[in-house]
C-alpha cells in the first residue's frame, strides 16, 4: 500500500490552472523530487499535501498512522531558548517517558509496590531501545553537519539570523525522524559541505521523502523518482533525475506536436464555421461548432524564456566592487 495517494487533484488561482485531474503515489521506498518551472505550483502542492491549504478538487490520502514531518520555515522560536534546548524538543515524547520513569521510582520508594518496579523496567527498556541516552550525541552530530555547532549550543534561538533559523528548524525535523519527510528548498542557506552532509543523511534515511529544490545537482544525488509539474498536470517518473528530464523532453516534444496539430484543426474548424454559418451548409457548421465546444483543448505550453545576465569587468583602482544602474 502506498504511503500517499493523490487522485484527481485540481488547483487554480484566479484564471491560472496549476494542475487538473493530477494523480501520483508515494511508496515506502520513494525518495521523490519535485521539479517544474517557477510558478507552476510546486510549493502550493507541498501545502496541499501537508494540509495547509485545501485543493479545489481531488483527494489526498495518507496511510493511517503515518508520521509526516514538514519543513516549516516559519516556525516560531521563543526568546530564552537555547539551540540545544530547542533541538531537544524533537525528543519531547522520550523526555515525557523519562519523567514517567522517575515518578514510578519515586512511588516505589514510598510504598515498595513490585508492580511499579515492573512497569518502570518496561519504560526503561523503551528508553534504551529508542536511544534516549544518546540524544545529546545525536543532536551534536546533526547540528555539526548543518553548521550550527559553531554558534554554540547556548546561543539564544531568537537571536538567530534568517539562514540560521532555517538550519535549526531543519535540524529539529531531521532529529524527529518521521516516517515521511516533506522538504521545501532544504538547501537554502547551506554551503557545499553542509549540502554534502544532507545528501548523505537523506540517502541513508530509512523512510520516504518528498523534496522541492531548484538545485538539480542536489536532487540528482538524492532521488530515485521524480514528479514534474508541467502543462497543467503532474507526471511521475521512476529513476534518476537525468532519466526523468530525458523522458520529459521526449514527452514535451510529443505534446507540442499534438498541441500544434490541435490548434491547426481548431483554426480550420473556426474558419469553416465563420464561412458557412449562414449559408447552405449552416447545419454542418452548427454541428462542427458543437464538436469544437466538446473538444478537450490542450493546455498552451509555458514560455521557456530564461534571463541572461552579464557583469562586465572594468578595471578600477577604487574599493568599489560592483555598481549597477537602473537595476
Amino acid at each position: 500500500m502506498s504511503l500517499l495517494t493523490v487522485k484527481d487533484l485540481s488547483q487554480s488561482f484566479i484564471d491560472k490552472t496549476l494542475y487538473e485531474d493530477a494523480n501520483f503515489v508515494l511508496n515506502k521506498e520513494d525518495h521523490m523530487g519535485v521539479t517544474g518551472q517557477n510558478g507552476v505550483g510546486k510549493s502550493t502542492l507541498i501545502k496541499i499535501l501537508t494540509g495547509e491549504i485545501l485543493p479545489d478538487d481531488g483527494q489526498v490520502t495518507w496511510q493511517n498512522k503515518i508520521d509526516v514531518g514538514y519543513l516549516d520555515q516559519y516556525a516560531k522560536l521563543a526568546p530564552g531558548v537555547t539551540i540545544r534546548g530547542f533541538l531537544r524538543t524533537a525528543f519531547d515524547q522520550l523526555f515525557q517517558k523519562e519523567k514517567e520513569l522517575n515518578d514510578l521510582y519515586a512511588k516505589y520508594a514510598e510504598n515498595g509496590d513490585e508492580a511499579l518496579l515492573e512497569k518502570a523496567g518496561k519504560v526503561q527498556t523503551y528508553l534504551e531501545e529508542n536511544n534516549f541516552y544518546d540524544i545529546d550525541t545525536e543532536i551534536e552530530q546533526v547540528a555539526s553537519g548543518l553548521g550550527l555547532a559553531d554558534l554554540g549550543y547556548d546561543h539564544d534561538v531568537s537571536k538567530l539570523s534568517g539562514g540560521q533559523r532555517s538550519k535549526i528548524i531543519l535540524a529539529k525535523l531531521l532529529l524527529q525522524s518521521p516516517d515521511v519527510l516533506v522538504l521545501d528548498e532544504p538547501t537554502n542557506y547551506l554551503d557545499v559541505s553542509h549540502i554534502d552532509w544532507l545528501v548523505d543523511y537523506l540517502n541513508n534515511f530509512a523512510g520516504a521523502f518528498i523534496v522541492v529544490s531548484h538545485d538539480y545537482d542536489f536532487l540528482g544525488r538524492i532521488t530515485n523518482c521524480i514528479i514534474d509539474i508541467d502543462f497543467g498536470t503532474i507526471t511521475r517518473y521512476t529513476g534518476t533525475l537525468k532519466q526523468a528530464l530525458r523522458q520529459k523532453a521526449a514527452n514535451r516534444e510529443t505534446y507540442l506536436k499534438a498541441y500544434a496539430n490541435q490548434q491547426r484543426k481548431i483554426a480550420k474548424t473556426e474558419a469553416y464555421i465563420r464561412k458557412n454559418k449562414a449559408g447552405t451548409r449552416a447545419k454542418s457548421a452548427k454541428s462542427r461548432e458543437k464538436q469544437l465546444a466538446r473538444m478537450d483543448v490542450l493546455t498552451p505550453p509555458k514560455n521557456n524564456r530564461k534571463a541572461r545576465f552579464e557583469f562586465p569587468y572594468v578595471a578600477t583602482a577604487s574599493n568599489l566592487l560592483l555598481q549597477t544602474q537602473d537595476l
